[in-house]
């Protein structure tokens, strides 16, 4: 999908934007954990299904430190274009969490329910550390105090789509990040 698509209203972060600023974070962050007294020298890279996957795939190209990969889903929307404020664990890692450090990839942190849900879950499970990296920070959004260790871009209060961000699991495939032309919603035909 290399032309726009009709319910894009902007693109507001465009492919080689992602691809440079993905680069940046991981260069970033590989660098920390070389800094960092890990036993193992190993870090956990979990996923959260399904908008994670653009974003994790381009971030472990770039990733100059040791890890394994877990993925995990969570929901907290209803097929709409809004959080219902209430995460709930779909799919559960496989991994043991003991004494682990781990980095959790988002796509966006909105209200920030999910991703606090997810962070006070793993240091239960006696995970070490846990830190946290999204695409998409949207702050103004915030309903706890979380705040990502690295994110790689601010965005203000829109709809988005594209690059892994859906809108009813479509659209994920777009190459950017745009805003919705929400207005379409109603009457859009797949």
């Amino acid at each position: 999908m290399s032309k726009k698509h009709p319910l894009v209203k902007k693109v507001l972060i465009d492919s080689d934007q992602i691809k440079k600023r993905t680069k940046e974070l991981a260069s970033q962050i590989s660098e920390y954990y070389r800094s960092q007294n890990i036993n193992d020298n190993t870090v956990l890279l979990v996923g959260l299904l399904k908008g994670c996957i653009p974003f994790m795939a381009e971030f472990m190209n770039n990733f100059d430190y040791e890890c394994d990969t877990d993925y995990m889903v969570m929901s907290s929307y209803q097929g709409g274009t809004k959080a219902d404020g209430n995460p709930k664990i779909v799919l559960d890692l496989n991994s043991n969490l003991k004494g682990r450090h781990i980095l959790i990839l988002e796509d966006v942190i909105d209200s920030g329910l999910t991703l606090d849900f997810v962070k006070r879950y793993f240091y239960n499970r006696q995970a070490a550390d846990v830190k946290i990296v999204t695409l998409i920070d949207k702050p103004m959004k915030r309903k706890v105090d979380l705040q990502p260790d690295w994110s790689g871009f601010e965005i203000g209060d829109e709809f988005l789509i594209g690059f892994g961000l859906d809108y009813q699991e479509r659209l994920r495939n777009l190459p950017y990040v745009a805003s919705c032309d929400v207005s379409k919603l109603k009457d859009w035909k797949w």
